[in-house]
């Protein structure tokens, strides 16, 4: 039978019994007793080697077994001693179930009544399997209840038959000499585990060593690889500047091919202007020759005195002029410059005719001239004071060219690049319109600014920068101050500015767009005049790609008076604060004396206040030890005067 089974034979016999009272009621009763540790002793020494593992596998016994050692039963005998002294009766049953396990071949077939027959076999049982096996097969029988008496006298006979025996002595020299084998192992043992911490505490060391010798091979090996990817990048970089040299070659073969044909079509259009010129020349010959014509015509006639003629002149040569003008808004780009002088040599002699008016006393008369240029904004003919009551007012709203203003009675009309530029005009800037009628019925407005606005808030970024001729005669516009702001230029500035490589240009950039629009364009030649410009230009409009957010409310809970402009100008910025605006335009001051006394700030924009309102204003805010300021003209400028000032109104909001 095999270990295994002989481990589950004894499981199966203390789960088997645990509920049968064949053998239960005989171990609970000598559970009771004291355990006989000698003759538990002599019963182990008839045990085989299998049986004994089995036990102390059974038993979970500390134990290591080998094949190729003898048993250790000098160990086998200590544990089981240390498993009975401790004198729980849950290990002492275990004990018996091993014992019951170890002459369970002589019990196997008995009985409650076949105690007399077991007593008769008693020689043959004891010559079978030990005179240790049939004392504990008879203590554990099953009929040492029923037949107490002669159970009890068989024992004590049995153990009288033992008493004087050599065995016992024996057993005890043995345990003498398995007590000297054990400790002699157990030496062995301390001294095998004292080596073996010897060992491995060498073996740390050498694995520790081995740790730090195979990093410097790993750094070794790093060191390496990155020494040949810098050696592959170098020859990667030669490759790539070799290649960018010959690039470089061939861009500027094809520049100076490109330069050599712009250079003969320069050269054509000089000679097509020299040619136009001489048109022009023709023109002006034969008008004058008109002119001696009419003059002659009148000296003949003597119909019409000179100023009459000098009308005439006029009414013929006004027509003209507005054809002239709409062929130039149809005309491609290239006869502009053509059309342009001949329409400026029409007004040169209308200035003549009309300066021989003045000389001879004549009043100059308003009715037959007419402006042709869209940046003015009114019609000279309509009387000043008609202008002034049809004004509006409106505002300002930037774009990446130009813009657009919207008036009070919700009409818009755009506003160019060069009229942003002529009247400085900011984002939501603050603008009076006199509407004016012109000939062909088109509606022109004159522009006066009331309250600069602030570039930083619209949705445009402005750079100074220059032009860049790219691959593929791509043109792009690229930032001064920093060549990774590089975008494309816009088509219709192309056509129309009809730029040059490296000329120097401001241009706008509108919040997530796509292209750039030229704002001004500096030629080479003015490129002086254009830095020159540049250092006076409006610093709001230089801002490049820094966006200025707008702040965290930090006048909550205030009160801020603004006296002067429209409520509408000012409601934006105050509302950025968190303050609430209470406003007056300063025609009637009065109505916000009682809000005023309870403001924490007080604001005036002198450009549209009266004496009366600023002093009435002046002397509450005094009185009442109310901070007061003055707006120079711009919301910019009140933005600043409301954060420089924050802790002075929030310090009389505390009070």
């Amino acid at each position: 039978m095999s270990e295994k089974a002989e481990v589950h034979q004894i499981s199966s016999l203390t789960e088997g019994y645990a509920e049968q009272p064949t053998f239960l009621q005989a171990i609970k009763e000598e559970s009771l007793h004291p355990f006989p540790v000698d003759k538990f002793k002599f019963l182990i020494h008839e045990l085989s080697v299998q049986q004994k593992r089995a036990i102390a596998h059974f038993l979970n016994l500390p134990i290591v077994f080998s094949r190729h050692k003898k048993f250790p039963d000098a160990l086998f005998h200590k544990l089981l001693l240390q498993l009975q002294k401790h004198y729980l009766l849950t290990d002492r049953e275990r004990l018996y179930w091993v014992i019951l396990y170890a002459v369970l071949d002589l019990l196997k077939n008995e009985s409650p009544g076949s105690l007399e027959t077991f007593l008769a076999a008693k020689e043959d049982n004891i010559s079978r399997f030990g005179q240790w096996h049939f004392y504990w097969a008879l203590r554990l029988h099953p009929g040492r209840a029923a037949a107490g008496t002669l159970w009890e006298e068989a024992i004590r006979e049995f153990e009288e038959g033992l008493q004087g025996k050599a065995p016992e002595a024996k057993s005890i020299q043995e345990d003498r000499i398995s007590d000297a084998k054990l400790t002699a192992l157990e030496d062995k043992l301390k001294k095998e585990f004292a080596l073996r911490q010897t060992r491995e505490k060498e073996a740390g060391q050498l694995r520790k060593e081995l740790g730090i010798q195979t990093k410097k091979l790993e750094q070794f090996e790093r060191e390496k690889k990155q020494l040949s990817a810098e050696l592959l990048i170098l020859k990667e970089e030669a490759v790539k500047q070799k290649a960018e040299a010959e690039v470089s070659r061939n861009q500027l073969e094809a520049r100076l091919y490109r330069l050599n044909k712009e250079k003969n079509e320069l050269l054509n259009q000089l000679k097509d202007a020299e040619w136009k010129v001489e048109e022009m020349k023709s023109n002006a010959a034969k008008a004058e020759h008109e002119l001696e014509k009419w003059k002659k015509r009148l000296e003949r006639k003597e119909q019409s005195s000179t100023c009459d003629l000098i009308g005439l002149l006029l009414h013929s040569l006004l027509p003209e002029s507005d054809k002239l003008y709409q062929e130039l808004r149809q005309s491609d780009p290239e006869n502009a410059p053509v059309l342009r002088a001949r329409i400026r040599k029409i007004f040169d002699l209308i200035d003549l005719l009309e300066q021989f008016q003045q000389e001879h006393g004549q009043a100059r008369s308003t009715s037959h001239v007419q402006t042709s240029d869209h940046s003015l904004a009114s019609d000279s003919s309509v009387p000043e004071a008609s202008r002034e009551s049809e004004s509006y007012v409106g505002t300002f709203y930037r774009r990446d060219h130009g813009g657009y203003i919207v008036l009070e009675d919700g009409k818009t009309f755009n506003v160019t690049e060069s009229m942003v530029h002529q009247y400085g005009l900011e984002h939501e800037a603050e603008v009076q319109c006199s509407p004016g009628k012109q000939q062909n019925g088109m509606t022109l407005y004159d522009i006066e600014l009331l309250l600069q606005g602030d570039d930083t808030y619209a949705p445009v970024r402005q750079f100074f920068g220059y032009i860049e001729l790219g691959a593929h005669f791509t043109w792009y516009v690229v930032d001064m101050n920093n060549s990774q702001n590089r975008y494309p230029l816009h088509q219709r500035d192309i056509e129309i500015q009809q730029p040059n490589d490296g000329d120097p240009c401001l241009f706008n950039i509108a919040d997530e767009g796509r292209f750039a629009r030229i704002s001004r364009l500096y030629r080479k030649t003015k490129q002086t005049a254009a830095e020159q410009e540049l250092k006076t230009y409006k610093p709001s409009l230089l801002r490049g790609q820094a966006k200025k957010a707008k702040p965290d409310p930090f006048l909550d809970d205030c009160k801020v008076v603004i006296v002067g402009g429209m409520r509408k100008w000012f409601e934006g910025v105050v509302a950025e604060t968190g303050a609430t605006l209470i406003h007056d335009s300063g025609d009637a001051p009065e109505r916000i004396h009682s809000d005023l006394s309870k403001a924490n700030a007080l604001f005036f924009l002198l450009t549209a206040t009266s004496h009366r309102a600023t002093w009435s204003c002046v002397e509450i805010a005094k009185h009442r030890r109310i901070p007061h300021f003055v707006i120079q003209g711009s919301k910019s400028n009140l933005r600043t005067l409301l954060w420089e000032n924050r802790e002075l109104i929030k310090r009389k909001q505390n009070v």
